[in-house]
């Protein structure tokens, strides 16, 4: 909690704080820690328990007024239907490759959408095509909410590449060339392959 307030004092009330527990505490504790979590606003709760059980979910979303973001260890939008159809998260975040690529991607966030969820698609720590694969496929989607990746993670991943992509203003601007419109650096990849 001493982390959570110093870091909200230092960021302010226009900063969204997204706190992730990776699905790392019991329903009892989940809930008592989005409990202490209300005073400083938080933006979404990401997975308080495993994504595995929406039962266990189901019980934290009834006790809680904290917003849930789920999706990052969800597959298929089979395994997002239970998290639709009973209501138990406020935003969703499927990864892009885990999920099985743009189309699946794309499919839940049009499934998302019917239920007016948000979608930020879980990135860290996919390497660049995964981060341009969900930039693309977001901006074709209306419920779009924000896209995750790692900051400190761009120099390295523009290394990996032909043509570095940027990010401007806290903006992914893509080149507009067809495809993904990047390219992997096999030279770099070739240099830095590990046995």
């Amino acid at each position: 909690m001493e982390c959570v307030r110093a870091v909200r004092e230092a960021a302010g009330p226009d900063v969204d704080l997204l706190i992730e527990v990776h699905g790392r505490l019991s329903p009892a504790n989940a809930i008592r820690l989005a409990h202490r979590l209300e005073p400083y606003d938080i933006g979404f709760y990401e997975e308080p328990v495993p994504p595995e059980s929406w039962k266990a979910l189901k019980q934290v979303k009834e006790q809680v007024k904290t917003r849930i973001c789920v999706g990052e260890r969800l597959h298929t939008r089979f395994d997002f239907v239970p998290v639709f159809q009973n209501r138990l998260a406020d935003y969703i975040m499927p990864d892009t490759v885990w999920t099985g690529g743009i189309s699946e991607v794309k499919k839940i966030a049009v499934m998302a959408e019917a239920y007016d969820i948000p979608i930020a698609p879980h990135v860290v720590p996919g390497g660049p095509l995964e981060l341009i694969a969900a930039a693309h496929t977001m901006s074709t989607v209306p419920n779009f909410y924000r896209l995750e990746y790692a900051h400190h993670l761009v120099p390295v991943h523009n290394e990996m590449l032909t043509e570095p992509y940027s990010i401007e203003n806290g903006e992914m601007v893509l080149n507009g060339k067809p495809g993904l419109g990047y390219d992997l650096d096999e030279g770099w990849l070739a240099a830095h392959a590990m046995e």
